[in-house]
C-alpha cells in the first residue's frame, strides 16, 4: 500500500478530484433526466464543501451545474423557483468575489435563463400565451442579464457561451412577437455552434426555427426542421427536452392533418416523460399551437 499524502496540499488536490468526479456524475445525471439522482447528488457534495473553507472554485462548479439542473427541472415540473434563484445567486457571488469572469458569465447566463423559466411557467400555470407585446413587465430581467452575460462572454472568447447567449436573447424576441430580432438571434447562435462545433447550442435554434415556420403555418418547413432538432438532440445526448421536442412533432403532424403520427409522437413523449418521472408533463401541456398567438404584420 502507498504511503497517503497528508499535506494540506495533497488533501487540497484529492478534493479536486472529488469534485471533478463529482461534477460528471451530476452533469450525467442531469443530461439523462434523473433530477432527483442529480439534486440530490449536488446538494450533499455541496454541505460536504461547505464544511471546508478554501474551496469557493469547487463549489462553484457545483453550484454551476446544480444552478443549470434547477433551472430546467423548473421548467419540467414548475417546482423549486426559491431554490434556483438562491443557488444562481450564490454562485454569482462566489465568482464575482474570486474574480472569476467565466463563472460570473456563467451565473449571469444562468440568471437570464430562471428569470425567462420563471416568467414562461407562471403563464402556463394561469393559462396565457406564451407570446406578448414587448413592455408588459415580462421578460425584461431575463434580457438584461442575458445582454451582460453575452458581453462577458464575448470578451472571454467563449464560443459556446457565446451561442447560449445568442439563443436565450433570440427567445425573448421571440415572446415579444419581434421575429424577425428572434431568427437573427437564432441564426447568430446557429452559426457559432456550428463554426467551433457546439452540439447541444446547435438543437434549440433548430427547435426554435421549426415553431416559427409552425407559427407561419409552413408547415413543409416546420416538420423537417422539427425532425432535425430531435436528431440534434439525440446527438447531444440530453434527454430533458425531448418530451418537449416530439410535442413539437405532434403538434406539426396535428396542423397537417396527420393523426396517426401525432399520436405516435405523443406516446413517445409520454414514455419519455414517465421514465424521467415526470408522468404527468405531457397531460399538462396542450398542443403548441395553442399556446402561440396569431404573427403580426411586419410593419
Amino acid at each position: 500500500m502507498q504511503p497517503l499524502e497528508t499535506t494540506n496540499e495533497g488533501i487540497t488536490q484529492r478534493y479536486a478530484i472529488a469534485v471533478d468526479a463529482l461534477y460528471e456524475i451530476g452533469r450525467t445525471y442531469y443530461a439523462n433526466g434523473r433530477f432527483a439522482d442529480a439534486q440530490h447528488l449536488l446538494h450533499t457534495s455541496l454541505q460536504l464543501l461547505e464544511a471546508r473553507e478554501g474551496q469557493p472554485q469547487q463549489r462553484l462548479k457545483l453550484l454551476l451545474i446544480y444552478g443549470q439542473v434547477l433551472a430546467v427541472k423548473h421548467l419540467l415540473t414548475r417546482r423549486d423557483a426559491d431554490l434556483l434563484f438562491a443557488t444562481i445567486l450564490q454562485a454569482k457571488q462566489i465568482a464575482e468575489e474570486t474574480q472569476d469572469q467565466q463563472g460570473v458569465a456563467d451565473a449571469l447566463s444562468l440568471l437570464g435563463q430562471a428569470h425567462y423559466f420563471t416568467t414562461i411557467v407562471a403563464g402556463l400555470k394561469r393559462g396565457e400565451p406564451l407570446d406578448g407585446p414587448r413592455g408588459q413587465g415580462k421578460y425584461e430581467e431575463a434580457l438584461a442579464y442575458q445582454q451582460q452575460a453575452l458581453e462577458l462572454r464575448e470578451a472571454l472568447r467563449d464560443t459556446r457561451g457565446i451561442s447560449e447567449s445568442y439563443f436565450q436573447i433570440g427567445v425573448v424576441y421571440e415572446r415579444w412577437q419581434q421575429y424577425e430580432q428572434a431568427l437573427e438571434y437564432y441564426t447568430k447562435a446557429r452559426q457559432v455552434a456550428d463554426q467551433y462545433g457546439h452540439l447541444f447550442e446547435k438543437t434549440e435554434p433548430a427547435r426554435h426555427f421549426a415553431l416559427h415556420a409552425l407559427r407561419k403555418g409552413d408547415l413543409d418547413q416546420a416538420l423537417p426542421l422539427a425532425l432535425q432538432a430531435v436528431s440534434l438532440r439525440e446527438a447531444a445526448n440530453f434527454k430533458p427536452y425531448l418530451p418537449l421536442d416530439h410535442l413539437l412533432l405532434r403538434s406539426v403532424y396535428l396542423a397537417k392533418g396527420d393523426e396517426a403520427n401525432a399520436q405516435l409522437h405523443t406516446e413517445i413523449a409520454t414514455a419519455l416523460a414517465e421514465e424521467m418521472g415526470m408522468k404527468s408533463l405531457v397531460s399538462s401541456l396542450p398542443d403548441i399551437r395553442t399556446l402561440m398567438v396569431t404573427q403580426r404584420e411586419e410593419a
